[in-house]
């Protein structure tokens, strides 16, 4: 019993008691969120702007992107120019020196050989020039397609329909003794 004659256990809470407990579970609570927000989003972020830390290629926009090919500036054999059919597109995937931010290594890169005539080919980057999707060539259609978004080029690379908003990249190709050889890729290609 208290002093005033009421049972103990039916005393009035105390409102700014209440408040604070309350307060205090709000505000953990909220530094408990914030928290777990951080602990999300700095590893998103880091994921996200990492290549631009290490990439020799200056960031760009998307309409200007650089195409998602490893690159190289040697001199890499695709074979012999007879290996390929005359104005039949060839996929060919070849083992390639790079240099591409952090990759430095030997990597398998695909291109797209044409052979022109008896001496001379050329050869595409196998990615789209709208959004870097992989091109394959159609037989039927008789063009390169992009699967992704409609995006369509001839055999000699010209765009022919399509969102892409220039032909295909082609490299540097060069013949000694008969053997095709492909170099870089053009600046800003």
């Amino acid at each position: 019993m208290t002093a005033t004659g009421e049972p103990r256990g039916s005393e009035p809470v105390i409102a700014a008691e209440a408040m604070s407990r309350r307060r205090f579970v709000v505000r953990a609570l909220a530094v408990v969120g914030g928290l777990i927000a951080a602990a999300v989003a700095i590893p998103a972020a880091a994921f996200g702007t990492a290549p631009g830390w290490q990439s020799k290629v200056p960031a760009r926009i998307i309409s200007t992107s650089v195409v998602p090919t490893l690159r190289s500036n040697d001199w890499t054999s695709v074979g012999k120019v007879t290996d390929y059919k005359v104005g039949i597109p060839t996929y060919v995937v070849v083992q390639r020196d790079v240099v591409d931010g952090w990759v430095q290594d030997s990597a398998p890169i695909g291109v797209h050989v044409v052979r022109r005539d008896e001496t001379t080919a050329i050869v595409f980057d196998p990615h789209c020039t709208h959004l870097g999707c992989p091109l394959a060539w159609s037989a039927g259609a008789k063009s390169f397609v992009c699967p992704c978004h409609g995006g369509s080029f001839d055999a000699a690379g010209q765009r022919v329909s399509g969102p892409p908003p220039r032909p295909m990249v082609q490299y540097e190709t060069k013949v000694t003794d008969g053997e095709l050889f492909i170099g870089a890729l053009p600046e800003g290609a």
